[in-house]
Parts: C-alpha cells; sequence; structure tokens
C-alpha cells in the first residue's frame, strides 16, 4: 500500500487531503433506473477533498454486478482527451439492481475503489 502524501503544513491553517471521491456521469432517467440496453455510457471522473484538486486520472476501472458484488463483468473504459467513459450492456438486464464497482488513479499516485450498492435499477 502506498503512503499517503499529506503532511502537515506548520504555517497553513487548513489544508486538502489528497483523498479521490468518484463522480459517474450516468445517463439515468430521473428515478435512477437506465434502459435495457447495449451500448450505455457512464462518464468516470473524480473530485477531491476540499482543497485539493486531482491530478489527471491514469487509470479507470468499471465493473458491475447483477447480484451485489457475488459475479462482475469488466465494463469497456476508453478514453478521449482528459475524459474516461465505460460502456456497459445492460441488454435482457431489465428488472437486475446494479451494483458498480470503480477504481481511479490520478497521475500523483492517489487512487480510490469504491462500491456502490443498488446504483441504480435498469428498466
Amino acid at each position: 500500500m502506498r503512503e499517503s502524501a499529506s503532511k502537515r503544513v506548520a504555517s497553513v491553517y487548513s489544508q486538502g487531503i489528497p483523498i479521490l471521491f468518484p463522480r459517474y456521469d450516468l445517463p439515468e432517467d430521473g428515478l435512477t433506473t437506465l434502459a435495457a440496453t447495449d451500448g450505455r455510457h457512464i462518464g468516470l471522473a473524480a473530485t477531491g477533498h476540499a482543497g485539493h484538486t486531482p491530478a489527471a486520472l491514469t487509470s479507470a476501472t468499471l465493473a458491475y454486478s447483477y447480484d451485489g458484488g457475488t459475479t462482475w463483468t469488466e465494463a469497456q473504459v476508453s478514453q478521449q482527451g482528459g475524459h474516461r467513459t465505460a460502456t456497459v450492456d445492460h441488454a435482457g438486464a431489465t428488472g437486475e439492481q446494479v451494483t458498480p464497482g470503480t477504481e481511479l488513479t490520478d497521475a500523483h499516485g492517489h487512487s480510490v475503489t469504491q462500491t456502490v450498492v443498488r446504483a441504480y435499477d435498469v428498466r
């Protein structure tokens, strides 16, 4: 495990901790559901703790599960410019609850792994 690059700076009252928070650009319908189709795109990004701006992402993965994390399907992740996009296939998954698992790493070596149980449903 990598040691954190955070350290106390005596001349600074408050500083951001180099923690990443995943952000998802999910094309949901306002009811937190996605259509049961192939080729759905989910944008992946990271924000930082207050006062910390993450560096550009150097890697991003997304896998999804319909059974709460017992089995996983890897999504294809592409990069265009500074944007990462995962492509998921929900064709034939009507009524399923989706649990995505994401791993993001930035150019400073900070990383985050996040699993969101029942992040959205497939309609």
